[in-house]
């Protein structure tokens, strides 16, 4: 017997072996698969990898896709989902566990668990199951947290309230959150919680699978949630699961440590709205009594001015005031009133007969003048022009005359000379008209014109009453005609 143990002993493997001889079996014969299954706890790390179960009715197997591949997929995976993965069987080592490494993956179709989410989705939301919006308090006194007692939720929500506002009163309620009875202890212990005055029921739960969250999804627990008076806050899960009971509820949180912060205010925000509030408070009572100061330093004010010996001091102010304007205003319109005189005296002035007569007369003057000077300057140019002719004339006719001579006889010479004699006198005649045409000539010897309205007028014109303006050399005068 002691033998055979010790040949036996030849053939024992360490674990690190043993499971080394595996992975060289797994991944050899299992190099490439194509796999088809329903996505199950899905889960998106922080290192860009992604990690979920494949399962059918009856099996689960690991899968990992690591993010150098997942540019290659881009298809968005989702809990329920049905898919067709490509890779290889690998063993992780210090675990002993096998994963299938996932290089593509392409849709199947849609899951069973999936379906039947899709299916109890629009039944409840044909039946308006998602319309409970009911608000939550901005501070609650009391708290009903439904969860299992043993859970990391539950630390996770307990640590976050300790820091949090928690001037409220907790009470736990343990509930199975996961399993076949699970639907019927959420259920019963909402109803419970629902009963006992709270001002909010947190319905909560940790991650998991869709498998292990699935008892949210149970229509047992959702007729529950949507019969409950008090407000229901549903943290089941993380972030990216969302749960029938999410919808049903009056408010969503994505973890249950978000619940808290959600319901709870945060102490040191609320500390500084308190201190703001107490500012605020002080700086308008402050102003309240600063604006009460002045209504009282006003009422004082018209006590004073009601005062009678104030009141007569004022009125006499006012009566004094009152005269000095009346000085003023009566010194303005004395002032007003000789400058109007003194326009009116001016525009008199203006219109005085003597000073009209005087402007006519000299203007009357200046065109006598002027007129004389324009006759003299024409009579000495005309004077000029006959004296041209005249000359031209003669010279011309004493050179046809002197031709002719040399041509006719003697009597002809002689009419010429009779001809020429009569022209001479007929330009004397008209020099003498020419003369006698000069108005200073006229007023030289004792004739005035007449002048009517500042216009020249005919003697058979005049009429009795008339008043008419003499003028000569010497100066004008004014006569009325009898």
């Amino acid at each position: 017997m002691k033998q055979n143990a010790r040949q036996q002993t030849n053939f024992i493997l360490q674990v690190s072996e043993l499971t080394i001889q595996i992975k060289s079996l797994l991944e050899r014969d299992f190099d490439y698969v194509y796999v088809e299954g329903e996505i199950s706890g899905l889960t998106y790390h922080n290192s860009g990898h992604v990690y979920f179960n494949l399962k059918d009715d009856k099996s689960v197997i690991h899968c990992a896709l690591f993010s150098w591949n997942i540019k290659r997929n881009p298809i968005l995976l989702h809990n329920g989902d049905k898919i067709i993965a490509e890779g290889k069987i690998s063993l992780y080592e210090a675990r002993g566990t096998y994963s299938l490494i996932i290089n593509k993956c392409a849709y199947s179709g849609i899951g069973d668990l999936k379906t039947q989410f899709e299916r109890l989705k629009k039944e409840l939301e044909s039946k308006n199951y998602f319309s409970k919006n009911k608000p939550l308090p901005k501070y609650p006194k009391k708290i009903i947290i439904l969860t299992s007692q043993t859970s990391a939720a539950l630390q996770d929500m307990i640590k976050v309230a300790s820091n949090r506002f928690c001037l409220c009163e907790f009470i736990l309620i343990d509930t199975l959150t996961q399993g076949k009875e699970a639907k019927y202890s959420i259920a019963k212990n909402l109803q419970y919680a629902d009963r006992l005055c709270a001002d909010i029921i947190v319905l909560a739960r940790g991650g998991g699978s869709i498998e292990d969250l699935w008892s949210f999804n149970e229509i047992e627990v959702l007729e529950a949630i949507f019969a409950c008076n008090t407000p229901v806050v549903s943290a089941i899960g993380h972030e990216i699961d969302y749960l029938l009971s999410d919808y049903v509820a009056d408010k969503r949180a994505p973890t249950p440590s978000a619940a808290m912060e959600m319901i709870l205010c945060d102490k040191e925000s609320l500390s500084m709205q308190l201190d703001d509030m107490q500012s605020h408070l002080t700086n308008t009572i402050y102003a309240i009594i600063q604006q009460k100061k002045k209504i009282v330093s006003m009422y004082q004010e018209k006590l004073t001015l009601l005062h009678p010996h104030k009141k007569i001091m004022i009125l006499k102010q006012q009566i004094n005031s009152n005269l000095l304007s009346l000085y003023n205003a009566i010194t303005s319109l004395l002032a007003y009133k000789k400058q109007i005189l003194r326009q009116y005296y001016e525009h008199i002035e203006l219109l005085k007969p003597t000073r009209k007569i005087t402007q006519s007369h000299q203007t009357l003057e200046s065109l006598y003048h002027n007129a004389t000077f324009h006759f003299q300057i024409f009579l000495r140019e005309k004077r000029k022009i006959l004296e041209s002719a005249n000359t031209a004339v003669v010279s011309q006719y004493n050179m046809i005359l002197r031709k002719k001579r040399s041509m006719l006889p003697d009597t002809l010479h002689k009419s010429m000379l009779y001809f020429l004699q009569q022209k001479k006198i007929m330009l004397h005649n008209l020099t003498q008209i020419l003369e006698n045409s000069n108005p200073q000539r006229h007023i030289k010897h004792g004739y005035v014109q007449i002048l009517k309205d500042n216009k020249a007028i005919q003697i058979a014109d005049l009429k009795s009453k008339d008043t008419v303006e003499l003028i000569d050399a010497s100066g004008s005068v004014m006569a009325d005609i009898l």
